[in-house]
Formats: C-alpha cells, structure tokens, sequence
C-alpha cells in the first residue's frame, strides 16, 4: 500500500478595512492586529499580499460604482503542494461583511475584485474568492 500524504495548510492571514481606509493585519479573526502583515514566514507575507490586494481591489470596485465600504475583511488561508517543487497548490479567499444590500451586487464587485487583482492573477496556483456577510 502507497503511502499517502495530506497536504500541508496554512492558516488563513486577515487583512481588516476599518470602514475609513486604514488598514490592520492579524493571523487569526479576533488576534491582536498590526499595521504590518506577518513576516515570520514568506508564505504568510504572500498570503497577506493576497488579501491585501483583494481589499484595495474591492475598494477600486467601490469607488467605480460610487460606493462606499463598510468595515470589512479578507483573510487567505493556503494548501501546500504534496509533490515538488514546494509550492502552493492553492489559496483560499474569504472577504467578509456587508459589502451591498443584495447578494447579486456583492458577488459581482467580489467577481470584479478577483478579475483585477494583480497579485492573485501573478500566481498561478487555484485561488477561490468567496463572499460572506458579517
């Protein structure tokens, strides 16, 4: 029998918007926050870097369709590759809170968000986007 192998997780980084432009990282939902991402670990720093360009990419979307954001945050959790080279298999977004009133509109400004995301469209892992409410 082959031996099997589970993939190494990453937990998620958050990245919170304070509803006026500031910006705080923490490595866990209710963990002190800083005003830098983690840098302990590579990974966590690019987990951050994701995270942190969904959320100014939200904010583009925003100000495009003349909105204005509630606080908010984003968190990246990734899954490390099995096989070599070591490498992400695949990073999983979350951007939480009650970013417009009808689910349609906030799934399409997340949508929007994901498409002109410069550092999640640089990686070339699977990276999923989800919206949920605060």
């Amino acid at each position: 029998m082959a031996p099997s192998f589970k993939p190494k997780r990453f937990a998620p980084v958050f990245v919170f918007d304070d509803g006026a432009g500031g910006t705080t990282f923490a490595t866990s939902e209710t963990g002190a926050r800083h005003s830098h991402p983690p840098n302990d670990k590579p990974v966590l720093t690019l987990l951050a870097a994701v995270s942190q360009c969904l959320m100014i990419s939200l904010r583009m979307v925003a100000k495009h369709d003349g909105l204005a954001l509630p606080a908010f945050h984003v968190s990246a959790g990734g899954e490390k590759a099995i096989d070599s080279p070591g490498r992400l298999q695949s990073i999983h977004c979350v951007i939480c809170g009650d970013i417009a009133e009808a689910r349609e509109d906030a799934e399409r400004m997340v949508a929007k968000a994901k498409e002109i995301c410069t550092v999640s469209n640089t990686l070339t892992c699977a990276i999923k986007v989800e919206w949920r409410r605060a």
